[in-house]
């Protein structure tokens, strides 16, 4: 999956300045987030993380007393497909069984279900992870553990300095600064396409190499993906992405959107953070209307957006999450492009291998405002109502470790979260050619405006903008019915 010759002093020179962007662009972005206040799945030096072994806050309890299972609440596939061996590795003992359990699909869906167990004081499962979108809240409330007065100083101290700082900081209290959680992923969208498709309606590799730095506009895209499915006799779809109501569409695929057409919920990015009833609620206004009219065009072409777009999505994807648009493009091979996050390059590139698809990545295509992308990622907290703490505390600290990061990548496709593990993401055999695009997308992210608020506000927004998706309401009506229903909340709980 990896050169072995990735460690070589040639190529770590050549590769630093553009990890490096990367790995600074990432963190930038989560300075602001990080500090939103109360609001609101989805990469080895093979021993000790630096922190002496068997972490010092364990109550007293020796290493070889700390056993028994640890549930980990989490996404689909790490059960089956990450490989354990690599926390025992790490310094995990052997005496800990680590299992994990899936939970719903859509984020939304699994805070949901992770509220439910904290309220009823569960004590399983003993790990959660937690979208970085909406950890805040549990941590204002007091249902995740302050690991700072359970762990070492020198794991926290390492976790602070060394993780990716947009992890570190969505899991920090916003008042306090403790650490609440220890990064797993950072992620944004990309745009995935079949470049093979592309070469049959006459475009070549100086094209492909342009597009990774230089994305087209959201026209030139639409008219780009167009002629390619034109050219695909086998293929249902065009471009395929995320509008169904739920939470990843007004964070995320609605936020990118908006912010590119020149839009913002309130009034700039200055205001993602509050202050809560004191900011301008300008989700209503032209700019607002205009990245609802682009996504509805995307769908029905009929020349609403003030961009000459053209109809390239099916219906379909205002009923679509995630899992659904990466299984028609990567497993069924039924479409020409698709917006996701970074896990679905190495879904494409393994699931493409053997076929004649080939993989191309770019940026999101660009609005009058840019091209934006919604920053994502999860992180990893611990319940306090656990039955087996120190054993917990051990997962933790072996979870922060090159090889995990590194077995993390090669089985989940996810993202280190650890900074200095993206020398092996530039050398990795599915996501080192397309370096370039992840460093533009990381470059452009948007955060959401994650206040105590915004739980209530984005069931207005995904609702309000689905409505216009499926052309149940105009994109003037579903921006003013934002607008209205955001200024009221925002009233409420800022009065």
């Amino acid at each position: 999956m990896v050169d072995t010759d990735s460690n070589s002093p040639e190529k770590r020179g050549k590769s630093r300045i553009s990890r490096r962007r990367l790995v600074k662009a990432i963190g930038a972005t989560g300075v602001t987030a990080g500090l939103a206040g109360c609001s609101s799945g989805g990469d080895g030096d093979g021993g000790s993380d630096g922190d002496g072994g068997s972490d010092g806050g364990t109550s007293g309890t020796s290493a070889g007393e700390i056993g028994g299972e640890v549930k980990i609440f989490a996404g689909s596939g790490w059960e089956e497909d990450f490989d354990k061996q690599a926390l025992y590795d790490a310094g995990l003992p052997d005496s800990v069984d680590v299992t994990f359990t899936t939970g719903p699909q859509a984020t939304g869906s699994k805070q949901q279900k992770l509220k439910i167990a904290l309220d009823s004081e569960a004590r399983d499962p003993d790990l959660v992870m937690t979208d970085n979108g909406w950890t805040i809240p549990f941590i204002v409330r007091g249902d995740l553990v302050n690991l700072e007065e359970e762990m070492s100083a020198d794991f926290i101290s390492q976790v602070k300095e060394e993780g990716i700082q947009s992890m570190v900081q969505t899991g920090q209290h916003p008042e306090t600064g403790d650490l609440y959680s220890v990064p797993v992923f950072p992620d944004f969208p990309t745009i995935q396409y079949r470049k093979d498709l592309f070469k049959k309606a006459g475009y070549g590799d100086s094209d492909f190499e342009n597009w990774k730095t230089n994305p087209p506009t959201w026209a030139k895209f639409s008219e780009l993906v167009s002629e390619a499915h034109a050219e695909a006799d086998d293929v249902d779809y065009g471009h395929l992405w995320q509008g169904d109501n739920y939470v990843g569409l007004s964070c995320c695929t609605f936020n990118e959107f908006l912010t590119s057409m020149g839009g913002y919920f309130f009034g700039s990015h200055d205001n993602l953070f509050g202050p809560i009833g004191d900011r301008p609620v300008t989700i209503g206004e032209e700019k607002a209307i205009d990245g609802i009219e682009l996504a509805q065009d995307l769908i029905h072409g009929e020349g609403e957006s003030p961009m000459d777009v053209q109809a390239i999505s099916p219906t379909e994807v205002a009923g679509w999450i995630e899992p659904d648009t990466k299984s028609q493009f990567d497993t069924e091979l039924n479409a020409v492009a698709q917006r996701n996050w970074t896990y679905a390059i190495g879904g494409a590139a393994d699931g493409f291998e053997g076929t004649d698809a080939e993989l191309g990545v770019m940026p999101l295509p660009k609005g009058p405002n840019g091209s934006w992308h919604a920053q994502g990622g999860w992180i990893m907290s611990m319940n306090p109502y656990s039955d087996n703490i120190p054993a917990a505390k051990e997962v933790l600290r072996a979870w922060f470790n090159e090889g995990v990061y590194q077995e993390q990548l090669d089985s989940m496709n996810f993202l280190p979260g650890k900074a200095d593990v993206f020398s092996y993401v530039e050398q990795h055999d599915n996501y080192g050619p397309y370096f370039e695009p992840l460093q533009y997308s990381g470059e452009n992210m948007i955060p959401r405006p994650t206040t105590q608020v915004w739980p209530n506000q984005r069931t207005v927004v995904s609702t309000e903008v689905n409505a216009a998706l499926r052309k149940e309401k105009s994109a003037k009506a579903a921006a003013s019915t934002m607008a209205e229903k955001i200024e009221a909340i925002e009233q409420q709980a800022g009065g």
